[in-house]
């Protein structure tokens, strides 16, 4: 009963998500990003930080929108906690870094001790790059709560190495070789969204609403990752931004909708992916991790290595987990 139950409301409730828990405006969403990237850069925050690579020989392995909970039935992370520390596992022993970007933890319905006490492999797995120097991290408005260095202190001494640094963005400026110069800007995303960007009434009735509906229903939205595209307002508004900038690529997270180069893909068939419908003007400026609290266990992400940007999707097959990759691109094709 029950799963017929989520089959006939799923559908109502991903469509009221989708309308009202995104308020972006252009002016807001431009002017936040703006600055942000402005003052990391120039230096102006030590809520950033300039990272120069080499995109040949450095390895980034990012993923964002995890909202790990405490294994209740209103937590979307659960089912993709196999995938997510196999992965993390897999680059951790290939030399990757590791950009945490933002909603690592649903600090809207959970107590951070309890979330910490839930998933102590996963945060183990986060914790082997940090003890090597190689893990970064970004807050989100899920987790605004890490903004504050006391309760990273607090809640995540006995997990990681500290200090710990928690940034709102990171830039990866390539350098090294023949590559031509480009900064790659790493932030969340809320940033300008009204009802993310701190709101106090989202988080209460995300705690207060949504929460005890999801318990009751064991309903998770975030359905599999088979549509990648800027059709989400959010997502466009980003690639917009990016768009004007140059010798610039933007990576979020935050709408959970996966964008490869501001391109629109769709999964035609098991292990097919075909461009559709794709416009040619579309600059490739824009990137989302998607998130890794699909519903059917997949987590997906982003890459750098090998002097390429990917779209990878981690899954299990016969209960064991496997990594695919759905896009690729020479990063040097994007300047």
């Amino acid at each position: 009963m029950r799963k017929l139950i989520q089959k006939i409301l799923r559908p109502f409730f991903t469509w009221l998500a989708e309308k009202f828990s995104a308020a972006p405006k252009q002016e807001a969403v431009f002017k936040s990003l703006s600055k942000l990237y402005k003052n990391i850069i120039t230096k102006k925050t030590g809520r950033g930080i300039v990272l120069p690579i080499n995109p040949v020989t450095d390895r980034f392995i990012i993923f964002s929108d995890q909202h790990k909970g405490t294994k209740n039935m209103d937590d979307d992370f659960h089912s993709n906690e196999l995938n997510y520390i196999a992965a993390l596992q897999h680059y951790h022993g290939l030399g990757y870094h590791f950009i945490n970007l933002g909603d690592a933890e649903e600090l809207w319905k959970n107590k951070a001790d309890k979330v910490t006490a839930a998933y102590p492999e996963a945060f183990n797995a986060e914790a082997n790059f940090q003890a090597e120097n190689r893990y970064y991290r970004t807050f989100g408005n899920h987790d605004l709560q890490w903004k504050n260095s006391l309760d990273v202190m607090l809640f995540l001494k006995d997990i990681f190495p500290l200090p710990l640094a928690v940034y709102e963005g990171i830039v990866l400026r390539t350098a090294g070789g023949d590559h031509p110069s480009l900064d790659i800007f790493l932030t969340h995303g809320h940033q300008g969204d009204q009802m993310s960007d701190n709101n106090a009434f989202s988080t209460w009735v995300i705690a207060h609403i949504w929460a005890p509906i999801q318990r009751l229903l064991q309903l998770n939205i975030n359905t599999p990752a088979n549509d990648f595209s800027l059709r989400n307002k959010h997502n466009r508004l980003m690639y917009e931004w990016s768009s004007r900038k140059k010798k610039l690529l933007l990576i979020t997270g935050h709408t959970h909708k996966p964008v490869f180069a501001s391109g629109k893909y769709t999964q035609v068939a098991a292990n097919t992916i075909q461009i559709e419908d794709s416009n040619t003007n579309l600059k490739p400026t824009y990137f989302n991790t998607g998130c890794c609290c699909f519903n059917d266990g997949d987590i997906t992400g982003i890459e750098l290595a090998d002097g390429y940007i990917r779209l990878i999707k981690w899954f299990t097959d016969n209960e064991i987990p496997r990594r695919k990759v759905l896009e690729e691109k020479l990063l040097v094709e994007l300047v």
